[in-house]
């Protein structure tokens, strides 16, 4: 485990074994990673980073005291959430949220799979696997796709120093 700033990392927090929190990230208490993970934005109280995944450098995470403590934010195994990027809901595995793009719950979404559109609430896709979710840069829609393969794969340079 590498911590770059003690100070970020709050009493309370749990980190497992190969986790890197960069000179930006920050882990609040009650909130932590399941692996080896890359943090580089804010993991709020209450939230899991599942093993693999990596949180973008200006990356946020809401946790569980910003929506009144009813709804548990985690990010699954080999997620990304890109740099400056932000989730009030839950991540599934290998999913992405491109960078700069915040989805909360209520967040008007378009699913598009094949030649089938509709649309939802983020909330509807809150933990489901392998989607992607963008901004459509023509329409400014946010837009939920699906992967295929597997997640990313964290820089092993990076996580063995």
């Amino acid at each position: 485990m590498r911590i770059a700033d003690a100070s970020r990392v709050r009493l309370g927090a749990h980190l497992s074994p190969g986790t890197t929190i960069m000179h930006e990230g920050f882990v609040n208490f009650n909130a932590g990673t399941l692996g080896t993970a890359m943090v580089e934005g804010r993991i709020s109280q209450g939230v899991i980073v599942g093993e693999g995944s990596d949180i973008g450098g200006g990356a946020s995470i809401m946790g569980t005291l910003s929506g009144g403590g009813q709804h548990k934010v985690s990010i699954g195994a080999r997620a990304l959430l890109g740099a400056n990027a932000g989730v009030g809901i839950s991540i599934g595995d290998d999913s992405v949220v491109e960078a700069g793009l915040y989805v909360t719950a209520g967040t008007k979404v378009t699913i598009v799979d094949g030649g089938e559109e509709r649309t939802a609430k983020a909330a509807e896709l809150s933990g489901v696997a392998n989607l992607l979710f963008r901004r459509n840069s023509v329409s400014g829609r946010v837009e939920v796709l699906p992967r295929e393969g597997a997640g990313i794969v964290l820089n092993s340079a990076l996580q063995n120093l």
